[in-house]
Order: C-alpha cells, then structure tokens, then sequence
C-alpha cells in the first residue's frame, strides 16, 4: 500500500473513531502523532459530508 494511502485510510480512521467515540488513548495518541493535521481536516470534512447526506437521504425515503 502506497504512503499516502495508508496515511489517508489512517486518516479516516482515525475521525471515525472520534465519530463514534470508540477507541483507545493510546490510539488516539499514535494517530496524532503520525497524521498531519490537513488529514484529520479533510478526512473530517469528507466523513461529514457522507454523514449529512446520509441522514438527508434517509429522511427523504422515510417521509415519501
């Protein structure tokens, strides 16, 4: 697996973590310590995004 791949997948890891509130210091810690901060932001942005259009879409076939 290429560096900026692991890195991303890492990345995206690390956020859904914080999403869920599952996970352990000691891997919030590695993280942090491996990832650049434009990671976690993008990362972060992106997995709101699925998020929001997630429930978005959910809503929409629930109410129709």
């Amino acid at each position: 697996m290429s560096s900026s791949l692991k890195k991303s997948a890492q990345a995206v890891r690390a956020v859904l973590c914080a999403f869920t509130g599952i996970g352990k210091r000691q891997d919030l810690e590695q993280h942090m310590s491996a990832l650049r901060p434009q990671h976690v932001i993008i990362a972060g942005l992106l997995c709101a995004l699925v998020f929001v259009a997630g429930v978005v879409t959910l809503v929409n076939v629930v109410a129709n």
